[in-house]
């Protein structure tokens, strides 16, 4: 910030890549671009690897999913590769990379908002439960954390409107599968009653 003004940053999705211009000039801003970019192979390496890990246990614990939990003979989760890739395909053919960005921003940081809110739920309606990596700093830490998160939806709902509502829906629609998959799996599980 001491060295880029904020007007430049104001806006724009690659801040690192302008602020190294500003920093070390257009030559080396480019290389500080460069490593950016290789620095972001091993994250979509890991996407690539959990994503379609998360479709099959989605898979295996929903009837309705099935298909989506099928292997190869050598043990790759083909369906969920191949559907991974379409959904993928489909985000970038229609969509600009920002839009792409913000759509799955949204998701993700309400992920990891759900995730730590259910943390301290369940540190609160259970607390007999083992817990064998403790948070340093509970519950401030996770309370801050909550903080910031909530804070930065409440953002991207405001700059970003479309985007941030298409991942809420994104979101809303999960919930509705899984309740709909709990439900027909509560049906097929009901004993029926003799005749």
């Amino acid at each position: 910030l001491y060295t880029t003004p904020l007007p430049a940053l104001a806006g724009q999705v690659d801040v690192a890549l302008i602020a190294g211009r500003h920093i070390f000039g257009e030559t080396s801003g480019r290389l500080v671009g460069a490593l950016i970019c290789l620095g972001l192979i091993p994250t979509i390496s890991a996407m690539m690897w959990i994503g379609p890990r998360v479709t099959v246990a989605m898979g295996e614990d929903m009837p309705v999913l099935g298909a989506l939990a099928r292997h190869s003979s050598r043990g790759v989760p083909t369906a969920a590769i191949l559907l991974q890739c379409a959904v993928a395909s489909l985000l970038l053919l229609t969509q600009s990379f920002e839009a792409v960005l913000d759509f799955i921003q949204f998701a993700l940081t309400f992920c990891s908002f759900l995730t730590v809110l259910g943390l301290v739920k369940l540190r609160i309606t259970r607390p007999d439960l083992p817990r064998p990596c403790r948070a340093w700093g509970y519950p401030l830490t996770p309370l801050i954390f909550l903080s910031i998160t909530l804070l930065m939806m409440v953002h991207l709902l405001t700059v970003r409107p479309f985007q941030s509502l298409a991942g809420c829906l994104l979101m809303l629609a999960g919930l509705l599968l899984h309740v709909l998959a709990r439900r027909q799996d509560q049906e097929g599980t009901r004993p029926t009653s003799p005749e």
